[in-house]
């Protein structure tokens, strides 16, 4: 099986020769478990690899017939992800094109609708996915599988859902071996999954609900060895969505940290919420190795806060800071600009905010409402969102990785600012933050976090790097010139270069509180916890979890019960619009 991590655009846009890569974890950890059943697999990431025609035949020479290839897609890359569906299907006719991911979990009928993909995974992959290979090799019934959606009879299917993997420790070591690309930046791992908190912006609730899962201690020092040892990284990043959730698991893994003696060879970075990172915590972790933290704080005003489900608040946020830095961490904030409601005065007291709690780095990207969040519900229907074919500018980095002329329109706007303010303020309090001597020292030492730069050893001695680097700098540098000119004079010639933005001008006499924000679905959350413990109590008891449905009864009127059959999505892609 081939499994393809899908790119519409380069990580880091025009910066992206110099911004190191993050290792696809979706299709790693895929790889890793088939690899584990004897599924013969290849992997291939986009970010890396150009894949056109000629590629797709050589990755695939030597593999049984018919090939099977399994598509990754976030919102951001699966227009990307479309075309290679479609691409595979006219290389490979008799191919099976298998979609999964955040994106399709949210809009089966979408990728479905497509033409090209026989099947989506939706939720979590690793054990669906295995036995969806199975079936179509061994002459299986793929559409009796749980957590897989498909067309039938010009319907789209989607059974119901399969069970979360009940221990992560099932899942074999991450396959670091096959990402030894040196754009890659090696010093990652997850130790968990999930996250139970409310934000509704956050797209992952769709995957894990509230539920948190997390590797063994042992486990995760195994898998540090690896990297600290084998592959010399002295730098590691914890991807966990809130490493500190569960406080007791924590002291296990820096407990097994420091009988390894990692921490005397390697610095470790954690992504967490600051109402998870209490005074007795912070000092163990410290000792443990643990330099960095970084905190989704979102916004600095609490209203915002709120509107969006956070659970926090700016002052824990500050003191969470501050306990942070008191032993002797390194922080970095990362912001939303863009909120429902937010106003200029909002993003600049936000801005402050960052600015006094002197961290080591801040970044500041556009929102997101991404497909299936409470947040995306409450906003598609108003005309302050935009949907460009295939989910192309659902990009949370789209204004601070291109020029300011760009016109590929921001995915939302709220009512209370005008698109080109918005995208001005993303530019201008990043480059404020960027152009900081504390950003600058970070980004000239190689320090991972939102300032990372990796520019090669000696460039300045290299035609070629100067050229880039004269690009980069040249575009940064109008970039800076146009987002700190004021407003008013700016505005009118931005939107005479690019009249689409007038679509979405400041509403004058708006109220913030016209806005009613919904929440996530509590009895889906519940739901997906029940299926979680029975599937722990079922692999407990027999060592396995079940993914396939009972059989349907000959009378039944529909295939099975519990499928829900329904026409395509009218968010389909506009290449099969």
């Amino acid at each position: 099986m081939l499994l393809i991590n899908p790119a519409q655009e380069k990580f880091g846009g025009f910066l992206s020769r110099y911004v190191p890569v993050g290792i696809p974890v979706a299709i790693g950890s895929l790889a890793a478990y088939l690899k584990k059943h004897g599924v013969e697999v290849r992997v291939v990431d986009e970010e890396i690899v150009d894949i056109t025609p000629g590629v797709l035949r050589e990755l695939v020479e030597g593999l049984p017939r018919p090939y099977l290839f399994g598509l990754s897609c976030l919102t951001a890359h699966v227009v990307r992800g479309y075309q290679l569906a479609a691409m595979i299907k006219a290389q490979f006719p008799g191919a099976i094109v298998v979609a999964g991911g955040l994106h399709p979990t949210a809009v089966p009928e979408e990728a479905l609708a497509s033409g090209h993909i026989d099947y989506v995974v939706r939720g979590e992959g690793e054990e669906v996915l295995l036995r969806l290979h199975d079936a179509i090799r061994n002459d299986g019934d793929p559409t009796m599988l749980r957590g897989v959606s498909f067309r039938r009879d010009g319907q789209v299917v989607n059974n119901p859902e399969a069970p979360l993997i009940p221990e992560l420790d099932d899942i074999p070591l991450f396959p670091y071996e096959l990402f030894e690309h040196p754009k890659y930046d090696m010093g990652f791992i997850t130790s968990s999954r999930g996250c139970p908190y409310k934000c509704t912006y956050c797209s992952q609730r769709m995957l894990t609900g509230t539920t948190y899962r997390y590797k063994s201690a042992e486990r995760i020092v195994e898998e540090l060895s690896i990297l600290v040892n084998q592959y010399g990284q002295t730098q590691i990043v914890f991807y966990d969505d809130n490493f500190c959730f569960k406080a007791k698991r924590v002291i296990d893994v820096c407990e097994a940290i420091m009988r390894a003696g990692l921490h005397e060879k390697c610095a470790f970075s954690v992504q967490t919420r600051a109402d998870n990172f209490p005074p007795d915590l912070v000092p163990i972790l410290a000792k443990a190795g643990f330099r960095h933290a970084g905190f989704g704080m979102e916004t600095g005003v609490d209203r915002l806060a709120r509107l969006i489900g956070k659970g926090e608040t700016v002052g824990q946020h500050m003191a969470a800071v501050a306990l942070a830095k008191k032993h002797g961490f390194d922080v970095s904030l990362f912001m939303i600009y863009g909120l429902p409601t937010e106003t200029l005065a909002e993003r600049e007291t936000s801005y402050r905010v960052v600015q006094s709690a002197r961290v080591e780095a801040s970044k500041y990207n556009n929102l997101i409402p991404y497909p299936g969040t409470p947040i995306f519900n409450d906003l598609e229907n108003s005309d302050r969102i935009h949907v460009e074919p295939g989910w192309a500018n659902f990009n949370s980095t789209l204004s601070v990785t291109r020029s300011i002329f760009d016109r590929t329109p921001l995915p939302y706007v709220p009512e209370t600012t005008s698109e080109f303010e918005l995208k001005r303020d993303i530019i201008k309090y990043n480059m404020k933050t960027y152009f900081a001597p504390r950003a600058l020292l970070a980004i000239l030492l190689g320090k991972r976090g939102p300032g990372w730069y990796r520019l090669p050893p000696r460039w300045y001695l290299k035609p070629p790097e100067m050229y880039h680097v004269a690009r980069i700098g040249v575009t940064t540098a109008v970039n800076m010139a146009v987002a700190f000119l004021p407003l008013a004079l700016t505005e009118p010639i931005m939107n005479a270069l690019n009249p689409a933005m007038r679509r979405r001008p400041r509403v004058r006499d708006y109220s913030p509180d016209s806005f009613h924000p919904s929440q996530w679905d509590k009895d889906t959350a519940k739901q997906k916890t029940l299926v979680l413990r029975a599937a722990l109590e079922e692999r407990r008891a027999t060592g396995r979890i079940t993914i396939e449905m009972p059989s349907p009864r000959a009378t039944d009127p529909s295939p099975v019960e519990g499928f829900r059959a329904e026409p395509a999505s009218p968010l389909a892609p506009s290449a099969s619009r």
